[in-house]
């Protein structure tokens, strides 16, 4: 079984490593990914108008499939800086305040304590599941 590759390939084979190239020296890819996008697609379609449809119809899909997790990013970031503005991020760590001499301790007691307040956390939702289930 013999593989041919043809323009595609080594046109999709040298944007990848141009995107990696410009990701290590710590340059946007934004333009050089749109740029890959567009030389694929006039190639495969020949077609200008074809491959400007493309670039937008790929911005579509990477909205539709990467959105939930921007969202999620986002507002995970706004309560974290909500937390710090506040002061209540000091307030919740002066318990264990004591405990935490190194970073490597800070990063095990707090992972340890959210733990814990996850599993109190979800016994509490559990029986107040069973409690409504068992009204109904």
């Amino acid at each position: 079984m013999v593989v041919e590759l043809t323009a595609l390939h080594w046109i999709y084979v040298f944007f990848i490593f141009l995107i990696i190239g410009f990701m290590v020296r710590k340059r946007d890819t934004a333009l050089i990914s749109i740029i890959g996008i567009f030389l694929l697609a006039i190639v495969a379609t020949g077609s200008l108008s074809g491959s400007v449809s493309s670039v937008f119809t790929s911005f579509i899909y990477a909205i539709t499939e990467l959105l939930p997790t921007i969202l999620v990013i986002s507002i995970i970031v706004a309560m974290s800086r909500t937390l710090t503005v506040t002061g209540i991020n000091d307030a919740m760590i002066s318990p264990f305040a004591k405990l935490i001499k190194t970073p490597a301790l800070a990063y095990w007691i707090i992972g340890i304590v959210m733990m814990f307040i996850s599993w109190i956390k979800c016994t509490y939702i559990h029986q107040l599941i069973n409690a409504y289930v068992s009204r109904v």
